[in-house]
């Protein structure tokens, strides 16, 4: 899309906030009642399962409405998390629910590539209806599309903290049919996809071309999915904002023997703890919301390696030929994801080697220092490249992102070489200056700014009322474009022409900003420390029998 059809696009669409309710469609469910806008029509608080605590999720994607019908015209409860400074509407343990945002075309349309948005939070916070005005507005994302592409919009809700994550010896044994416990938030996700897969048509969508998107902890999830069981013709096509940890490093998992040891020791704080199986279940499943979340504390919530539903990592899953090798993977990140220039803008290079300490490591110190030459770093704020901040800065990005971006691909075209070279995996990044609404870093890209422009919203993910400013033509033309791309992501398993696709020996990424058109840029840094810390990781965390992970590509 040029700049000026965006322009046009703006000066001429005007975001209706008024809606007609009890707009009715007849579905295999039953007839459901959604509201219209202006450019949609939307389908609210659509339950897709029911809850147990820690059992799988009921699938209701079969399930007719009560009484032949439902009106969908607000959310469903969110799922309950600790508080926290974003605005999470009201909680309750059933809670998975999502949300259609259907374009309005005409009847005889074809069908609709569908985008399924998976939202962050740390596995342990967030809701698909957080904030005001709401974050994840898929009629936004519908108004700034490019006309000439409607694609339906869902968002999603899925367990979280304690009540996604407890991994027993008690649980697994419960089920014979299911001989595995944890990863909930995994299993809510593949519920949600069932769901569509089976009912999407009837709101016009088209089930066989589904592509998933979500940042940090989402973006790790959409990945994820790829190696799961159950997840083989569900997706197409998984966009991966600031994947959380990064779905290509050992460090964002957690092994079978950590899972146990922990939950272990949360049903001890509940003094739940017996020699009878079942009493032990029966008092968990019966702690308050309350007890569960302090006897949980600040454990943060990761997907368990279970040799079962999640047998192997990512990087190991592609190696081992048992990730979903026909999906289209989209990923990246921001340019200040660590704003630590702006935190710590006098560091030198004891407060480097500090920082780098405590996110890498004290063995590895040495081997960071030399590599990256931080001895001769600067604190002087027009040092630029020498500057310590903006080295320490570009280091946590190589091992956070990029590293780990290299390392699922490169993998992928090691594992199963030309297929990979037709148009299947892209990366980007992403610098931006969000200045509406207010944030405490002023026009800083951190982690999470991209989402505003993704969907079109002035949000945040801390907003709670109406936002007092707006958006200027520059910023709204950059979010159209990103939308452009993300919904062409959706329609066609590609973003536009001019980004091109991963090549290992060129090493580019696409660089998506608003102070130039976006282009390929070069990527010289080099992964090769990363990947010796990832390898040796990997022996710890998951046994000596581990494959070897390393990223490069011969």
């Amino acid at each position: 899309m040029t700049r000026f059809r965006l322009l046009c696009h703006i000066l001429f669409f005007i975001i209706a906030t008024t809606t007609t309710e009890n707009v009715g469609l007849q579905t295999q469910q039953g007839i459901i009642y959604g509201r219209q806008t202006q450019n949609s029509i939307e389908y609210l608080g659509i339950q897709y399962a029911k809850v147990i605590r820690w059992k799988p999720p009921i699938d209701l994607a079969s399930e007719i409405f009560p009484n032949g019908s439902f009106q969908a015209t607000s959310f469903g409860p969110c799922c309950p998390q600790p508080s926290s400074d974003a605005y999470i509407p009201k909680q309750d343990e059933q809670c998975l629910y999502l949300n259609i945002f259907k374009p309005i075309v005409q009847s005889n349309h074809s069908l609709l590539p569908v985008f399924v948005w998976i939202h962050g939070g740390g596995h342990a916070l967030g809701c698909s209806s957080q904030s005001i005005p709401l974050r994840y507005n898929g009629t936004n994302m519908i108004a700034y599309s490019p006309p000439d592409q409607p694609a339906i919009i869902i968002t999603i809700n899925y367990r979280l903290g304690v009540l996604a994550d407890m991994y027993l010896k008690e649980l697994i044994e419960e089920d014979s049919e299911w001989p595995a416990a944890g990863n909930y938030m995994k299993l809510d996700m593949l519920s949600a996809l069932r769901w569509i897969k089976k009912n999407i048509q009837d709101y016009g969508g088209d089930s066989n071309n589904v592509a998933l998107f979500g940042e940090s902890a989402g973006g790790l999830s959409v990945i994820n999915l790829g190696a799961v069981k159950g997840s083989a013709n569900l997706y197409r096509t998984a966009i991966s904002e600031s994947g959380l940890g990064s779905p290509g490093t050992y460090s964002s998992y957690n092994n079978m023997s950590n899972a146990l040891n922990y939950s272990n020791s949360v049903v001890q704080r509940l003094n739940c703890s017996s020699d009878v199986k079942e009493n032990v279940l029966s008092c968990i499943r019966n702690s308050s919301i309350e007890d569960l979340f302090k006897a949980y504390g600040n454990r943060a919530t990761k997907p368990i390696i279970d040799n079962y539903f999640f047998p192997l990592y990512p990087p190991l899953a592609i190696k081992n030929g048992t990730y979903n090798k026909d999906l289209s993977l989209i990923m990246g990140n921001n340019d200040y994801e660590d704003p630590i220039c702006f935190q710590q803008p006098d560091m030198n290079f004891n407060d480097a080697v500090s920082l780098l300490t405590q996110s890498i490591g004290y063995k590895w110190i040495p081997m960071i220092v030399n590599h990256y030459h931080i001895n001769n770093c600067s604190s002087d704020p027009n040092a630029n490249i020498t500057r310590c901040c903006n080295i320490v800065r570009l280091i946590l990005m190589d091992k956070t992102f990029d590293c780990n971006v290299r390392r699922l691909y490169n993998g992928l075209y090691l594992k199963y070489g030309p297929e990979y070279e037709n148009n299947k995996l892209f990366w980007y990044h992403l610098n931006c200056h969000p200045e509406c609404p207010v944030v405490p870093d002023k026009g800083v890209c951190e982690h999470a700014s991209e989402i505003a422009y993704v969907f079109g919203t002035i949000s945040s993910w801390d907003s709670v009322g109406p936002v007092n400013c707006t958006w200027d033509n520059q910023s709204r033309i950059f979010s159209n474009e990103i939308i452009a791309h993300w919904i062409n992501i959706a329609t066609t398993g590609r973003p536009l022409s001019q980004w091109p696709d991963y090549d290992p020996s060129t090493s580019k990424y696409f660089y998506i900003t608003p102070d130039q058109d976006f282009s390929p840029m070069t990527w010289n840094r080099n992964c090769s420390v990363f990947d010796q810390i990832e390898e040796e990781g990997v022996k710890e965390t998951f046994g000596n029998n581990s494959y070897s992970i390393k990223g490069t590509v011969v």
